[in-house]
């Protein structure tokens, strides 16, 4: 508890998204009140001519709060 799963396109290496997983981390730590055990953060790339498809199949079923405008 959480899981926070960052799908996004090629092309950042893995400093990148390492130090962007620890950001999300400190932030639920901080806003949910959680330890930062319990934490975990993945990535997955999807190419962008994939990504209208991957991301609708993905999260069918999910709760959106924020929808992008792709």
């Amino acid at each position: 508890m959480p899981h926070l799963s960052v799908k996004l396109y090629p092309g950042r290496s893995k400093e990148v998204k390492q130090d962007f997983a620890n950001k999300l981390q400190d932030f639920v730590v901080k806003e949910l009140g959680c330890e930062p055990n319990v934490v975990s953060v993945s990535f997955k790339e999807i190419e962008p001519d994939q990504w209208k498809k991957v991301i609708g199949d993905e999260t069918t079923g999910e709760d959106y709060y924020i929808e992008s405008d792709f």
